[in-house]
Order: structure tokens, then C-alpha cells, then sequence
């Protein structure tokens, strides 16, 4: 399964983040590849968010299932390598606002280690929490979930978590608006660029909806996670169909650094 960001047309979304999307990123065949694959998972790692069933990287299932199915497996592979990371890097530069966080990365090793999503590790831990942190060189990984929703599914404006560079989404499957289940993009209310303003999760009155998005197979969207890149999911009422995605995201080893640039 190969595809090259570099020769598809890539859509900017009006956001206060980096954010873009493209169209027919997998081909149809691939995509219901996929699709059928994730549907015939015998069994997940949890239920979350009202009906998301997921199977997460460095789980026993995970790795079951990388083994059974090929297309997963070929998917993973080519996700799970820098150039990718680069690529996305690169094409959020140049669709970035002039007012906007920039994450402060120096020198970054790549691992194909998971960074602790499902089992403790001391010395991780350690890297993460001591203040001598910053002397290591930053790991970069790439975390990444085969998901499969149902009715009642949804997700209240949000952020991701703060190891997270860049986050990513592949829809498998088309879903009619009136469905629900929309990708949604939300502003901060508070133009006041203080990182203790920026809480994970905002009240329903602290965030403005400014874009939706209904599924569509193929359509891969990527973005900055940034301190302010606000995003959620409206309700799923389908009572036949089931939202079948990816999510992954391209993770540093501790809390990401933000700078806003204002420039």
C-alpha cells in the first residue's frame, strides 16, 4: 500500500490551527480492503466516547491482527516510518497562519517503540518527568488506533494529548450528513494566547463551531495538535452503518513545547 502526500492535492480548512485534508487519498479498493478488515475483528481493546471500539498500537490484539490482515498490516508499515511524519510536517508549514503555535523540536530520533499507551515503563516515565529531560535527544513515534463506531457515538470539543506533534484521520467509509458523525473544528472563544487558558477540554460556551465535515471514504485529514486545535464529533445516529476510521498521531517522548509565533 504506497501513496505520496507529495503528488495529491492537499485542501486547506479555514482553522485557527494547521489543518488540511485530502480527498481520495486510498483509492476505493483499498479503502474497503480495510474497511472489511477492521469489521471482522473478533473483539477490542475498549469501547469508549459512547460506542468507539478500538484496537490500540502494543496491544496483544493489535499485534493479532497486524498478523492476520494484510492491508492493516501494510498500512501500519508505511505510516510507521519518518518520512511520513516529514511529509505532513512539511505541508502544514505551508498552509500555517502567521499568528499561530509552533511546537519547538530539535533534534528527533525516530522509534518504532509504543511509549507506554498500554504498559509502564520506569525509564519512560522517568524521561518524561525529570527536569533533566531536555538534555536527552526527543523521540519521536507514531501512535495509532483501528477504530469502528456505532450508534450514540460522539466527542465534545476537545484537544488531544500533549505528546501529540501532529494527529491524523482516514475514513474507510462515506457517511450521509443527516447521519451525523461529522468532524467538527472549533475555535477558542479567548483570543488571549495564554497556555494556561487552553485546557484539554473547554466548555460548550468557551469554543465557537466554525467547520463540520461529513465522512467520506478515502479522506484522510491531518493537523498540528496544537495547544488550540479545538475538535470534536457530532452525535452518530446510524442504526445500520458503522463509522469505521484510523486514528494515529506522530508523538514526542514527554509534553510537547509550544511557542506561539506572532510574527
Amino acid at each position: 500500500m504506497k501513496s505520496n502526500l507529495n503528488n495529491l492535492n492537499i485542501e486547506k480548512v479555514n482553522a485557527p490551527y494547521p489543518i488540511a485534508f485530502i480527498n481520495n487519498f486510498l483509492t476505493s479498493d483499498k479503502c474497503n480492503e480495510l474497511f472489511k478488515e477492521i469489521s471482522a475483528f473478533k473483539g477490542y481493546d475498549d469501547v469508549v466516547m459512547n460506542g468507539r471500539h478500538r484496537v490500540n498500537k502494543g496491544s496483544k490484539k493489535f499485534k493479532e491482527y497486524l498478523n492476520k490482515f494484510e492491508h492493516l498490516d501494510s498500512f501500519y508499515k508505511e505510516f510507521n516510518t519518518p518520512e511520513i511524519f516529514k511529509l505532513m510536517k512539511e505541508k502544514l508549514d505551508e498552509v500555517k497562519k502567521a499568528n499561530s503555535w509552533q511546537p519547538e523540536l530539535n533534534e528527533l530520533q525516530y522509534s518504532n517503540d509504543n511509549f507506554g499507551e498500554q504498559d509502564f515503563n520506569l525509564i519512560k516515565y522517568l524521561r518524561k518527568s525529570w527536569p533533566i529531560t531536555k538534555f536527552f535527544k526527543q523521540t519521536i513515534n507514531l501512535d495509532i488506533d483501528f477504530s469502528k463506531s456505532k450508534k450514540g457515538y460522539y466527542r465534545k470539543a476537545h484537544r488531544d494529548r500533549d505528546t501529540r506533534i501532529i494527529s491524523f484521520l482516514l475514513y474507510l467509509n462515506t457517511i450521509d450528513k443527516e447521519l451525523g458523525g461529522e468532524f467538527e473544528i472549533y475555535k477558542f472563544k479567548n483570543n488571549n494566547k495564554k497556555l494556561n487558558d487552553l485546557k484539554r477540554f473547554p466548555e460548550e460556551n468557551e469554543v465557537n463551531l466554525i467547520d463540520k465535515f461529513s465522512p467520506k471514504s478515502g479522506q484522510l485529514f491531518f493537523f498540528l495538535s496544537t495547544p488550540d486545535s479545538y475538535h470534536g464529533v457530532s452525535k452518530f445516529l446510524s442504526e445500520d452503518t458503522d463509522r469505521v476510521f484510523i486514528y494515529g498521531s506522530y508523538s514526542l517522548d514527554r509534553k510537547v513545547v509550544w511557542k506561539f509565533n506572532d510574527k
